[in-house]
Formats: C-alpha cells, sequence, structure tokens
C-alpha cells in the first residue's frame, strides 16, 4: 500500500492501487445496497475488470481517485473518493464518492474525506469548480453534498434507471470562492 496522501485523526487517504485487490474492495459491486443509487450494480464487477480500471489510473491526469481508510478504528479500506473528468481549460472536476464498507454510513466519513479531496483540489489542481450529480433517492449523497457547501444547480429529468424506475439526477456545484475549508 501506498503512504498516506492526507490524515486527520480519523482517516487517511492515498492512491487507489493494486493492493486494494486483495481487500474488501472488490466485493463492494457485488453489494446491491452499496450500489443502490450508482450504474456499478448494473454489470456486475469481476476481478480483472477491477483490476484493469485501477491500471488505468496509473498516469491518468483527467481523474484522481484516493482510497478512504479509518484509521482511528484501524479498519482496512472503506471507501473511495474522486475527482473525475478533470478539465484543465474551465478548472473543473467531477466529485464522486463510495463508501464500500456499510459499517461506516452515516458516521460522517464521506465528509472529513470529502473536504481532503475538495481542498487538494482547489488548493493544488488550481480548480475553480467541482460539481457532482446524484440519484434524487440518493439522500446520503444529497446531503453530503450541502453539509460541502454545494449549491443545488438543476435537474436532469429521468435520467437514471434505477430498479425498474427513471430517477432524477439532482446537480450540485461548488466555486472555489464559496468553499470553506477545514481547519488546519
Amino acid at each position: 500500500m501506498n503512504s498516506f496522501i492526507y490524515r486527520t485523526e480519523r482517516i487517511a487517504v492515498c492512491p487507489l492501487d493494486r493492493w486494494a485487490m486483495e481487500g474488501p474492495y472488490p466485493s463492494w459491486f457485488h453489494d446491491m445496497e452499496v450500489c443502490r443509487h450508482n450504474s456499478h450494480g448494473a454489470f456486475p464487477k469481476q476481478a480483472a475488470e477491477l483490476a484493469a480500471y485501477i491500471d488505468s489510473l496509473a498516469g491518468d491526469r483527467s481523474r484522481l481517485v484516493w482510497a478512504i481508510f479509518d484509521v482511528a478504528g484501524a479498519k482496512p479500506h472503506i471507501g473511495n473518493i474522486s475527482l473525475q473528468q478533470i478539465d484543465p481549460i474551465n478548472r473543473s472536476a467531477e466529485f464522486a464518492i463510495l463508501i464500500g464498507d456499510r459499517s461506516c454510513w452515516g458516521k460522517g466519513y464521506s465528509a472529513e474525506a470529502a473536504r481532503l479531496l475538495l481542498t487538494h483540489g482547489f488548493d493544488r489542481l488550481n480548480l475553480r469548480r467541482i460539481y457532482c450529480g446524484t440519484a434524487s433517492t440518493n439522500a446520503g449523497m444529497r446531503g453530503l453534498a450541502q453539509t460541502l457547501g454545494m449549491v443545488e444547480e438543476g435537474t436532469r429529468r429521468g435520467a437514471l434507471f434505477i430498479d425498474g424506475n427513471y430517477i432524477d439526477v439532482v446537480e450540485y456545484g461548488l466555486l472555489r470562492d464559496e468553499f470553506r475549508r477545514p481547519p488546519a
């Protein structure tokens, strides 16, 4: 495993790499509750596909994917967080997160990791805008976006097909000037 890039009292993050294949990571994509609000469950991932995805991250400047660890609880890899579609011209990127360890849901790990990633995106990558979209039924992600100070920017009607229904996607965005950094 790589050394941690950032660490708080409770969590640490490092680049997602091949070591993740030996832990709980592959099982998250076969857990339909974990994949309920995203497309991962539509085509459950095989180990070779996940390994190829991890390998594709090396040197790719259009996305930044970190593994999240619960260091205070000595838990293994509990989730991933990323900036995707990093656009160097418009200085924007899409934010995404997946907490695969269900025992860690609702405990603030997502917000803590997201603040680290957003700080990195704005301060190190010189991004001006970070955005995300989520299923209108995904209360957890919608709450996270609001906790981070993201502004609801619009709705893509019927854009996701989940459990036999078309669901709206709610779009959020955050400008650098609006972001409240965590205390040092």
